[in-house]
């Protein structure tokens, strides 16, 4: 299956509600699906991708059953949700009493599934050396970063673990990202960024494992020596050999950033492929987590308390809050303009010019306060132009309406009131009150 998507890209703004719950929620087990609308195009573009890119095409080759959203995976994995990759299954499935496990399986079951993809891989039969590489599943991913550093994390997990470490069916995968800057071993002097932190490994069962040769027949210690492979970081390894705990692979590596410096507003691609080495048996997986794709950039919203967006003179505030994705070391200095025909510092309380987000904060809100002129005059605006990245500028607009009173109750008859009393009067105004919002909310509520 070859599944093209084109001119996709990552909103950097997004007004949102949050719901709160207070019943405890207990841990949940791991549940994987690709059924509508979980389709390989829709896992990338609705499920991993973050802030700080513009994603122009996504491609996805391999069968479509070898991918899903999987969510409650924060205890055994890591990552509360994401894409999962694997050389198998995603969702097990059983036809005529045969079951074919896939990820959300225990470790007390086996996957060794073969998918029958048809997929060549050019970068992974350079790392095979030689080797069969089957089952291969492959996104590939082009974008425009806004910032200069990509990241995303990941887990890799494999039922080949542990019998298999140091033999020659060690599954690979890589994340292969080449663009301007970029000059590496591979198709268009790509590198492989799925590294062992701190070091220039690739992450494979060779290279990160319990420390000890496996006991098939064809483990030996030499291919785990040299480039081949190492077992000096069993610290990332984590067994689930033969547990109820999942998913269904027998091991998983600790949590990982995947990590390139970039140029922004340039183009690059990234290809996440991974396939089972050596034959088509035991399988597989690669954990992405969600929204983790991204460069992170400066998010800004403005708010008021009116449906129409619109603060009044002397009455409650508006609000213009810059986000960073990120705590940063040192002050955070904002670019912005502020526009718009509504006068600083006449028409609102004044706003300086040099806002800043001071260290080891990630957010500013700044309040916006309507001053009575006593003047009728037509709705002004406050535009604040905002740099939220090095390739992107944003607009944010707070209107200021004239106040607009209740005019004193006309008492037809007079009412007396002793102090603590009180009385309900009835009348119409003359200002039209809105109805109350709804709302149509189609995200993910997640207890």
């Amino acid at each position: 299956m070859r599944i093209i998507y084109n001119k996709w890209s990552v909103s950097l703004l997004g007004l949102g509600m949050i719901l709160l719950f207070s019943d405890r929620v207990q841990a949940q087990q791991l549940e994987v699906t690709n059924a509508a609308p979980f389709t390989p195009i829709n896992l990338i573009t609705n499920v991993f991708l973050g802030e700080g890119v513009q994603v122009t095409n996504v491609t996805y080759d391999g069968p479509a059953i070898s991918v899903g959203y999987f969510k409650n995976g924060a205890a055994n994995v890591g990552l509360d949700r994401g894409v999962v990759m694997t050389t198998g299954r995603a969702v097990t499935q059983t036809e005529n009493n045969i079951t074919q496990y896939g990820v959300d399986a225990p470790g007390s079951q086996n996957t060794s599934f073969n998918n029958s993809s048809n997929v060549l891989d050019v970068d992974l039969n350079t790392i095979a050396a030689g080797s069969d590489i089957n089952d291969v599943v492959r996104y590939t991913i082009t974008f425009v970063p806004v910032s200069d550093t990509l990241r995303f994390r990941y887990a890799f997990a494999s039922e080949e673990y542990p019998e298999y470490v140091c033999s020659k069916f060690n599954d690979i995968f890589g994340f292969f990202i080449s663009g301007p800057g970029i000059n590496g071993p591979y198709q268009g002097n790509a590198v492989n960024i799925a590294q062992i932190p701190g070091t220039t490994l690739p992450v494979t069962i060779n290279n990160v494992n319990p420390g000890v040769v496996g006991n098939h027949a064809t483990a030996n210690i030499a291919n785990c020596q040299g480039d081949l492979g190492s077992l000096a970081y069993s610290q990332y390894y984590n067994s689930n050999n033969g547990s109820g705990n999942y998913p269904v692979y027998d091991g998983i590596t600790d949590v990982f950033t995947a990590e390139a410096i970039v140029i922004p507003c340039e183009e690059y691609t990234i290809r996440l492929v991974i396939a089972d080495l050596g034959d088509s048996n035991y399988d597989s997986g690669v954990f992405l987590e969600a929204k983790s794709f991204g460069t992170g950039t400066v998010q800004a919203e403005a708010m008021a308390v009116t449906i129409d967006g619109a603060i009044a003179e002397d009455c409650e505030p508006g609000y213009v809050t810059f986000k960073l994705p990120a705590e940063l070391d040192e002050d955070f200095v904002l670019d912005y303009n502020i526009t718009g025909t509504a006068q600083n510092g006449v028409d609102y309380e004044p706003i300086p010019t040099d806002l800043v987000i001071p260290a080891g904060e990630t957010e500013l809100t700044v309040p916006i306060y309507a001053v009575q002129d006593g003047l009728t005059e037509n709705r002004e605006s406050i535009i604040f132009d905002v740099k939220l990245s090095q390739c992107n500028r944003e607009n944010y607009t707070i209107y200021i309406d004239d106040a607009k009173l209740l005019p004193p109750p006309n008492l037809e008859t007079e009412v007396a009131l002793c102090e603590g009393e009180s009385v309900q009067l009835q009348g119409n105004s003359p200002v039209v009150i809105p109805p109350p919002p709804s709302f149509v909310s189609t995200e993910e509520v997640r207890t």
